[in-house]
């Protein structure tokens, strides 16, 4: 009985370690970073609802237009992490101007808001993307 009772907690508390380790989406670590990009380094992105690949986060970033008018830049930024087994670090690539997928997993997100479309749960990280001229900064504070 005493053995029993054991296993059952032992089982229940092992049971609730992965469910909480798998139940949230704020599954990418947190790491601080200020980067820039511009035209000159992120060139995709300056058309309406381009896309390019710049540094930072921790597997790399996406910086997607969300304006459909040249010269009206809206970006939203994302990590390349994927939030599918975030502990491979496999890095998410842009297929399109709408859409962004894991090569390893098959997942896919929108880049218009980072929301999962096909076997994801959760969305891609975002970061804010500040302006400041012709220039633009992506950061996490």
């Amino acid at each position: 009985m005493w053995i029993a009772r054991n296993y059952m907690l032992f089982l229940l508390f092992a049971l609730l370690a992965v469910a909480c380790d798998k139940g949230g989406c704020n599954v990418i670590p947190n790491v601080t970073f200020h980067q820039t990009f511009s035209q000159a380094t992120a060139a995709e992105a300056f058309r309406p609802n381009g896309s390019d690949y710049i540094s930072g986060g921790v597997s790399g970033l996406i910086v997607h237009n969300i304006s459909n008018a040249a010269g009206a830049y809206k970006f939203v930024a994302y990590d390349r992490c994927s939030p599918v087994n975030p502990e491979q670090r496999n890095q998410v690539v842009i297929t399109n101007a709408f859409y962004a997928e894991d090569p390893v997993s098959g997942a896919k997100w929108f880049l218009k808001d980072g929301s999962p479309i096909d076997v994801a749960e959760c969305p891609l990280k975002p970061y804010y993307v500040s302006s400041f001229g012709n220039s633009y900064t992506v950061g996490n504070n």
